[in-house]
């Protein structure tokens, strides 16, 4: 089973959803996913390990599309990336309605 879960929310925006422990694989595949989305992103970490959320969101956040985080409590510092890159903007937010709400207005 995957580690993450991907799901349309409405046109333009799909929720993934954080569901178990990174493997290898979920990494090469999320990684590509990302490359290749080009819409918005509502990421739910309801009930992650927010040490674990943190290192990958770190790692990810270069090739990450317009993105609203919620549901861990993490560093809003896990988000900023060197002016170097090319990056769109990703937010963390307390509540899915906010996050979303955010996302729509994008």
């Amino acid at each position: 089973m995957a580690s993450f879960a991907l799901t349309p929310i409405e046109k333009g925006i799909l929720r993934c959803r954080h569901t178990g422990p990174f493997t290898p694989t979920d990494i090469q595949s999320l990684a590509g996913f990302l490359r290749d989305y080009s819409g918005k992103l509502l990421i739910d970490l309801s009930g992650a390990d927010a040490e674990e959320c943190s290192r990958h969101i770190r790692q990810f956040r270069p090739m990450m599309p317009i993105a609203a985080v919620f549901g861990a409590p993490l560093d809003p510092a896990i988000l900023e990336i060197d002016k170097s890159y090319y990056a769109n903007e990703v937010r963390l937010f307390g509540t899915e309605e906010e996050a979303l709400a955010w996302l729509r207005n994008q």
